[in-house]
C-alpha cells in the first residue's frame, strides 16, 4: 500500500496468530505510530467541539472500560495509544466483576464465550450499560447473549479491503467518518463473519458496504440496536488494523494532508509532518487508525455524558 516501499497489498501483522493459525509478523512499529498520530488528532477534534469532552476522557478511570479478551482483536491497543485507562479481564472474570450502567465493555473477536458469561452482558446492556463486540463475537456472544438480534450468515469473508458507506449519519460515535475526503475503507480479515439482521425494526445498521453484500449477500459493516436501557454496537472485523490499502490518489498522499483535512493543531500537524518524513506514512494509513480511534473515543463519551448528571 506504500507509495515507494510498500505495495498495495502490504500487511500490519498485529497478533500472535490469525484465524488460520499461522503465526504473525510481530512487528508493528507503523501501524502502532499511525494510531499514537490519531489519538491526538482525535484529541484535537474533541477539544475543538467542546472543551468539556477532553475532560470527561482525562478523568475517566480503568474500571469505567472493561476489555474482554479474545483470541483475535486487540482493543486495547487503540485504547492505550489513545491514552485511555482500561481494565482487561478473561471472559470468566467476568463472573465476579462488579458492573455499572455507566460503563462501556469491549469483546475482543473470539470463537469461544461461555453462554453464562454472554447471558451477563444482556443484563449488564438491559440496566444501561454499553457493549462493543467485534466479528466473531457476532456468533459467540450475541447470538447466545442476546437471540433474536443479529446472526452470521454463515457465509466467511476472505481478506480484503473494502469501501465503505455511512447510512445512519445522527449517532454521534460515527462523527469522525462524515467529513472523510477520500472514501473510507474497511480490512476484512480472512474469516470475518457478515452480519445477517434478523429484527430489522430495532437493529439499525450505521456502515454498509455494497462489495460485503454483493460477494457475500450481507452488507453490514456496523450495527447498533438498544436493549433495555443500554445499547450494543457490533462490526464485521476489527478494530485495531493489519492491512490497509489506498485506493485513489488521495490516500497515497502523505500523512500531513490528512492532518491538514481534519484542522489539526499546529503541534500535532508537526508530528504528523516528521512520520511522513521518517517513516513514509501516507493519508490511507492514518485515516484508516483516527477513524477507529475516533470512533471508540466517541462511543465512550456518549456512554458517559449519558449518566455525567444522574
Amino acid at each position: 500500500m506504500k507509495k515507494n516501499n510498500l505495495n498495495n497489498d502490504t500487511k500490519f501483522p498485529i497478533q500472535e496468530m490469525n484465524k488460520t493459525g499461522k503465526p504473525t509478523d510481530p512487528s508493528d512499529k507503523k501501524m502502532k505510530k499511525a494510531y499514537e498520530l490519531a489519538s491526538l488528532l482525535v484529541r484535537d477534534r474533541l477539544e475543538s467541539e467542546d472543551k468539556e469532552n477532553i475532560d470527561i476522557l482525562d478523568e475517566m478511570i480503568d474500571e469505567d472500560v472493561i476489555v474482554i479478551e479474545g483470541q483475535y482483536d486487540h482493543i486495547h491497543r487503540v485504547l492505550k495509544h489513545s491514552g485511555i485507562p482500561f481494565k482487561r479481564i478473561q471472559p470468566t472474570e467476568l463472573e465476579n466483576l462488579e458492573l455499572r450502567s455507566d460503563q462501556t465493555i469491549f469483546v475482543n473477536c473470539t470463537g469461544v464465550f461461555p453462554d453464562k458469561m454472554a447471558r451477563k452482558l444482556n443484563t449488564f446492556v438491559s440496566m444501561g450499560g454499553q457493549l462493543i463486540t467485534t466479528d466473531w463475537c457476532l456468533k459467540s456472544v450475541l447470538e447466545t447473549g442476546f437471540p433474536g438480534y443479529v446472526e452470521y450468515n454463515q457465509k466467511a469473508t476472505a481478506d480484503e479491503v473494502v469501501r465503505i458507506e455511512i447510512v445512519d449519519k445522527k449517532d454521534p460515535v460515527l462523527k469522525g467518518f462524515l467529513d472523510e475526503e477520500a472514501d473510507p475503507q474497511w480490512w476484512l480479515e480472512g474469516s470475518s463473519y457478515p452480519i445477517k439482521i434478523l429484527n430489522k425494526e430495532k437493529v439499525k445498521v450505521l456502515i454498509k458496504s455494497k462489495e460485503i453484500g454483493k460477494k457475500y449477500e450481507e452488507d453490514p459493516v456496523v450495527v447498533r440496536f438498544e436493549h433495555g436501557d443500554g445499547v450494543v454496537y457490533h462490526m464485521i472485523s476489527h478494530f485495531y488494523l493489519q492491512r490497509t490499502e489506498t485506493r485513489d490518489a488521495k490516500q497515497e498522499m502523505g500523512a500531513s494532508v490528512y492532518s491538514m483535512s481534519k484542522g489539526s493543531s499546529m503541534k500535532t500537524a508537526a508530528m504528523f509532518e516528521e512520520a511522513e518524513a521518517e517513516m513514509d506514512m501516507n493519508f490511507g494509513e492514518v485515516q484508516s487508525a483516527n477513524t477507529s480511534s475516533e470512533f471508540i473515543s466517541r462511543a465512550l463519551l456518549k456512554q458517559k455524558k449519558k449518566y455525567k448528571n444522574k
